[in-house]
């Protein structure tokens, strides 16, 4: 691999730690209207769960060290704690947005199944089948919380288009192809975050068009 492609790959892959950290500070800067407004369960929840994604890319990256940026499907200690963390950061957040009994439920079982499950059957299938459960509940959360059409982006982008991109990875061989991997999961949540950051002006221009609006 050349010496530039793996300074893209890279810069790819720390991205992810700029768009979390951006949206905690996005959340935290609107505290008060998240917390009295839209009353969100728990801010501390929603920073953990963004620190997790952090804390799983923390991980991708040190095995990819090890592996000289070369992408490999295999299981690992490091990979089954990426997997961990990336499955933390999407119960939390889904937690930390709405209450609710059942996808409580879920979401609590989930995070302690996704690393139960890493390597049954000697692969990643079953464990991937359960993160879909806190993926969909937290996209189902974001709606709910926020009303924007635009989270639905991040399943499509994370997923699909992330998962096209990785398909594409592994068939080639072509590294080129991981760049996009990390980079659109990074776009992804930072759409979560300009939904985060534009919501309270969206509310307020609501109140004033509705004579509700505190001055």
């Amino acid at each position: 691999m050349s010496q530039p492609l793996e300074w893209v790959i890279i810069a790819a892959h720390l991205s992810v730690y700029l768009v979390c950290s951006l949206n905690v500070w996005i959340f935290s800067h609107h505290s008060e209207f998240y917390k009295t407004v839209i009353r969100l369960r728990s801010l501390p929840l929603i920073y953990c769960g963004f620190a997790c994604f952090s804390i799983g890319s923390s991980y991708e990256i040190a095995e990819h060290i090890g592996d000289d940026w070369i992408y490999v499907s295999r299981l690992s200690d490091l990979n089954l704690l990426f997997y961990s963390f990336i499955g933390a950061g999407l119960c939390l957040v889904a937690l930390g947005l709405r209450k609710s009994r059942l996808t409580d439920i879920l979401l609590i079982a989930s995070l302690v199944l996704i690393p139960l499950t890493y390597g049954a059957n000697g692969g990643k299938g079953i464990m991937q089948a359960i993160q879909l459960i806190p993926a969909i509940i937290f996209v189902a959360h974001w709606y709910l919380t926020m009303g924007d059409w635009r989270v639905f982006l991040y399943p499509v982008l994370s997923n699909v288009v992330a998962l096209g991109f990785g398909i594409a990875l592994i068939a080639t061989g072509n590294q080129v192809f991981h760049i996009f991997v990390g980079l659109v999961s990074a776009i992804a949540l930072a759409i979560l975050g300009y939904v985060a950051w534009i919501t309270p002006d969206k509310h307020r221009a609501l109140g004033r068009s509705q004579g509700t609006a505190k001055p």
